[in-house]
């Protein structure tokens, strides 16, 4: 696929504040999270994909093979992630040991990637949209 290997960056976003509030997170993190405006890209490598984001923070790599449930960490928390890849569309779903479960959906053409947020706290979906950059 064309958008291998190319980081995407956030150009607008609709919903978004809502999707954030609606998780009952302190003040801080929800700020946090409104400023949190990552660059990504995917890279394909044999049988493997590699998921990289790159934030302020630093750069953090994730490895995972295509619908194969894998365990990590999220602010501490553990949690499993499913990744699953289909042509030009991404799906992951985030699970948490509380039950609170994310899913994101991405689709990506050559130099665009819309994304859909959705949680099971919330009725509601956010959308981000990014470019290639």
């Amino acid at each position: 696929m064309a958008f291998y290997g190319k980081f995407f960056a956030v150009e607008r976003e609709e919903n978004y504040e809502a999707f954030v509030k609606s998780m009952g997170l302190s003040e801080e993190k929800e700020k946090k999270f409104l400023q949190f405006k990552p660059v990504q890209k995917y890279e394909k490598k044999g049988d493997e994909y590699v998921f990289t984001i790159q934030t302020p923070e630093g750069e953090k790599n994730t490895k995972f093979k295509s619908g194969v449930e894998f365990t990590s960490t999220f602010r501490d928390r553990p949690m499993t992630t499913t990744i699953t890849v289909d042509g030009n569309k991404i799906t992951q779903v985030i699970k948490f040991e509380s039950g609170f479960t994310m899913t994101i959906k991405k689709e990506y053409t050559d130099d665009t990637l819309s994304e859909e947020l959705t949680h099971s706290k919330w009725d509601g979906t956010a959308r981000r949209f990014f470019k290639a950059q």
